[in-house]
This record gives C-alpha cells, sequence and structure tokens, in this order.
C-alpha cells in the first residue's frame, strides 16, 4: 500500500487491494459493523460496543500492512442518549466523540442544527467570493462571466448533490447571485423572475447558463440518490462481491439526458 505514486491512474485499484486484506479482517460478518471504504478513509455505522471492537482491530491488524489510523482525525458521532456510554468506551483512544456531527467526505453527518451550521459557513465563503466577481463585472464583465460559470458556480454542487433538504439554506447564496452580480454583469439594478429562469439556460437556449442553487438543490439531490442507489444497496447489504449494475444507472440517466437543461428551466417554474 505504501509507495504508490500520486497521480498514478492504477494507484487507487493497488491501494483497494491492499486495504481488502484489512477489510476481511473488520468485516461485517466479524464485527457486525456495517462499513465502506473511500481510498484512506474508513467509515463503520453499527453499535457502540461493536465500533470499539471495530476501532481496535483496525489499530492492531492495519499497520501490518501499512495503515494507520490517526485518531485525533477519527470521530464517532453518536445519538445524545448514548454520548456518556460512547466517551467512556473510547476514553483513552484519543478518538473525538460527538453529538453533533462532523463533516465527511464533503458533506456532513450529524443533527439538523450542525448541517445549518455546516452549510450556513460554506454560503458565507461563497457569498464572499461571488462579491468578488461582482467587481470584476463592473470592468471585466467577460472574465467574470467566465470564472462564474467555469469555475465558482461548481463549487457548491457537491454540497447540493450530497446533503438534503438545503435550498432554503442556499438562499443568501442565490439572492447575491441575483442581486449583485448578475446586475452588475447585465448592468441592471433588478432581475425580474422570467429573466432569472431565462439566464439559467444554456446559451444555445438563449441563456447564460448561470444556474440557481436555491432552486436546484432538491432536484440535484434527488437525482444523485437514484443515480447511487445500486451502490447504497450493496453498502447497506454490506455485499462486496460483483459490480454495480451499470445498465440500471444508464436507465436512471435516460430521461436527463433527454431532457437535458429544458429539465432545468421546468424547474424553475414549479
Amino acid at each position: 500500500m505504501e509507495g504508490t505514486t500520486q497521480g498514478d491512474p492504477v494507484a487507487m485499484a493497488m491501494y483497494a487491494l491492499g486495504l481488502s486484506v484489512l477489510q476481511d479482517v473488520i468485516s461485517y460478518e466479524k464485527t457486525h459493523v456495517k462499513q465502506v471504504a473511500y481510498a484512506d478513509d474508513l467509515t463503520g455505522a453499527g453499535k457502540i460496543t461493536d465500533l470499539k471492537k471495530w476501532w481496535t482491530l483496525v489499530n492492531d491488524n492495519g499497520p501490518i500492512i501499512g495503515y494507520t489510523s490517526n485518531a485525533t482525525k477519527s470521530v464517532l458521532i453518536v445519538k445524545p442518549e448514548y454520548y456518556d456510554n460512547g466517551v467512556q468506551l473510547f476514553n483513552g483512544s484519543g478518538v473525538i466523540v460527538t453529538k453533533d456531527g462532523q463533516r465527511h467526505l464533503g458533506a456532513v453527518i450529524g443533527t439538523e442544527e450542525f448541517k445549518v451550521k455546516y452549510v450556513g459557513e460554506k454560503v458565507s465563503e461563497w457569498v464572499k467570493e461571488v462579491d468578488v466577481l461582482f467587481d470584476m463585472a463592473k470592468t471585466e464583465p467577460h472574465a467574470a462571466y467566465s470564472a462564474f460559470t467555469h469555475g465558482l458556480q461548481h463549487r457548491w454542487s457537491f454540497v447540493k448533490r450530497t446533503i438534503p433538504g438545503i435550498n432554503l439554506l442556499l438562499r443568501p447564496l442565490e439572492n447575491s447571485i441575483r442581486n449583485t452580480f448578475l446586475a452588475a454583469l447585465l448592468r441592471s439594478h433588478y432581475i425580474g423572475d422570467n429573466e432569472r429562469a431565462l439566464l439559467t439556460l444554456p446559451p444555445r437556449l438563449g441563456g447564460m447558463e448561470i444556474t440557481s442553487p436555491e432552486r436546484l438543490a432538491d432536484e440535484e439531490n434527488l437525482n444523485t440518490i437514484n443515480l447511487t442507489s445500486s451502490l447504497t444497496e450493496k453498502i447497506i447489504a454490506q455485499d462486496a462481491n460483483g459490480e454495480t449494475d451499470q445498465n440500471a444507472i444508464l436507465e436512471v440517466k435516460k430521461p436527463f439526458l433527454e431532457t437535458g437543461k429544458v429539465h432545468k428551466w421546468k424547474a424553475w417554474n414549479t
């Protein structure tokens, strides 16, 4: 597992093969912990006592194959009623125990309050970046437009796809895009609903492809759930055999490929 070259196209496959040795030791059949690994991120879900056994096995067997866990970056998320039990069982391990939540692979796991706080901080950061392009748009509108469509608006794509129920949390970002950036870009003091809807369309349909994060959040999250459902089912069932059904994934994708950007226009007006 050690020594794979960064950027090597087969590095991830080599790493997964190496990690499979550890996963055999800590499998669901042996620990009753449902788990999934993505590169060097290992995630498990189950009862606290089972997770403690799982964590011990990871630390005892991981270093043998070059996988050394970092307790200071490891987090145990528990329900409030199990918090004290979690603290007691993992006392001295270095693992952080929380009943609130934690950022995980660019998304978030935890309470509704933690989700609101996490997304709110992200939105505040993105609004500041939109403000930078607002200043740029006053003198360099084409450069600002290119920077937004090819760069900035993709910053919140992953959050929209992976965190459910955040459309209202993204409203300050949409307001910033609509009332400051677009106003400067189009030299207009007011962007009406029809104009805003038109601007979400691609240039080939007369728009500018400046999408609304608020309007598309729920839709894109649902699309992601549908597109990853076959993989999700395998993780829940702890089925590591075979591959996901690519034909089933293509069937789910087909409506989006056929409707294209017109689907976004309908989503705006519903």
